[in-house]
């Protein structure tokens, strides 16, 4: 394989009363700042078990659909149980703009406790949280829907998928292609694509922008890197703007410092739909060689700053989290990656992204994407050498499915 660039808690309590909950991540808002509203239900059957489901509110503001997980039966008491059984998992169902799981169990006088449990990080699930209607009996009844009172969940990230590119340059990425008008309206049919395979979750479309090119020819700053005037990111900004889409800026760095050539940016990162990439790849002045030579690195040191400016940047300018991205195909792109601390308000993504088969593709996708301090997992895709190109599909049967596509 020829390696590049290869980077709540929240419960629901049941009731046994029937009480009478979400707009999903609107465009240019990879994050949510709302909640979903849900309940939970449940049913007695004449053998015995009880039925699990949830419901969403809908926009009208009654209830929409139930939603069933595929595994969402707790099984009938057993005459020897005399105490409180264990807590059972149903499987997971998509909630819009969440993943979520019914949990519940048998206390010893006949009566079930459940409760909701959200996907919060990869693998994990938040916490439990008890409310002050938990306890449901069935009265006898079977067949019939047993709902909770509303809670509010968090809401999930959309997904977000990107095109790849530096203006005018056909060779790298796609954004070389056209006008942002242009491959606004190629990146829209993609992203639809995406939309209506996620089910809920939704998707969302982003320029992905090399705005700081390395150099193979000293600079007269000693940068080795070319900077796009301001004046040349500004269409792709009113374009993103326009189109209901996100923006990341990207910097290769070259001999430069992360954190200087952030701040410079830092005009563009003041708008709520711009986010901020890191380009190890090319910085190689700790190796005393010119970009392309060899594969460069930067510290978990260096990362940290950026994570704290841009944290700093949102809480100072109320803006919705940010998002930072780091590619990453080789472990030395990106040095004492257990030394990263977590900053509200920024997501830190790693980007797997490189050409190759989807085994060689994935391998780096669970190495480097998957793993801390990754918070979003990206996983990139290049439409002329991948052979084959990975469909939308196959790229939502992974696990975990990334929380960001960028194409090539």
């Amino acid at each position: 394989m020829r390696r590049r660039t290869l980077a709540v808690t929240a419960a629901l309590a049941v009731s046994s009363m029937l009480v009478w909950g979400h707009p999903v991540a609107t465009a240019q808002q990879a994050a949510p700042d709302h909640e979903i509203e849900a309940r939970i239900g449940a049913r007695w059957h004449a053998d015995g078990r009880v039925e699990f489901g949830l419901q969403v509110r809908a926009d009208t503001g009654g209830w929409g659909e139930i939603l069933q997980p595929s595994r969402r039966f707790m099984p009938a008491a057993r005459p020897s149980w005399r105490s409180t059984s264990r807590w059972l998992s149903t499987t997971p169902v998509a909630l819009p703009g969440a993943e979520a799981r019914v949990v519940a169990r048998r206390l010893a006088d006949g009566r079930v406790e459940a409760s909701v449990r959200v996907r919060i990080e990869l693998g994990e699930w938040s916490e439990r949280l008890t409310e002050r209607r938990r306890l449901l009996t069935g009265g006898g009844a079977t067949g019939v829907w047993y709902w909770s009172s509303p809670v509010g969940l968090p809401s999930q990230w959309a997904q977000i998928v990107a095109f790849y590119g530096h203006p005018g340059v056909r060779s790298m990425g796609v954004l070389g292609h056209g006008t942002p008008a242009d491959v606004a309206a190629e990146i829209a049919a993609w992203t639809e694509r995406y939309d209506r395979l996620n089910g809920p979750r939704g998707a969302v479309g982003a320029y992905h922008l090399i705005t700081g090119v390395a150099q193979a020819n000293p600079t007269s700053d000693d940068t080795w890197l070319y900077r796009l005037p301001h004046d040349r990111i500004a269409p792709w900004v009113e374009a993103a703007r326009q189109h209901g889409m996100l923006l990341f800026i990207d910097n290769q760095i070259g001999w430069s410092d992360p954190l200087a050539e952030v701040k410079l940016l830092e005009p563009f990162l003041r708008e709520p739909f711009v986010h901020m990439a890191l380009d190890p790849e090319f910085a190689t002045q700790p190796l005393g060689v010119r970009p392309g030579r060899a594969i460069g690195g930067i510290t978990g040191e260096q990362v940290n700053e950026v994570l704290l400016y841009l944290s700093e940047l949102v809480q100072r300018e109320g803006l919705p989290p940010k998002i930072l991205m780091v590619h990453q195909f080789a472990g030395r792109m990106l040095h004492n990656r257990d030394v990263i601390v977590p900053q509200p308000g920024v997501e830190l993504s790693i980007d797997m992204d490189g050409i190759g088969s989807p085994g060689a593709k994935l391998y780096g996708y669970e190495l480097f994407a998957v793993t801390a301090p990754s918070q979003r997992p990206a996983f990139k895709l290049f439409f002329d050498q991948d052979n084959p190109l990975m469909s939308p599909e196959t790229v939502l049967a992974m696990d975990p499915v990334p929380d960001v596509i960028i194409y090539q």
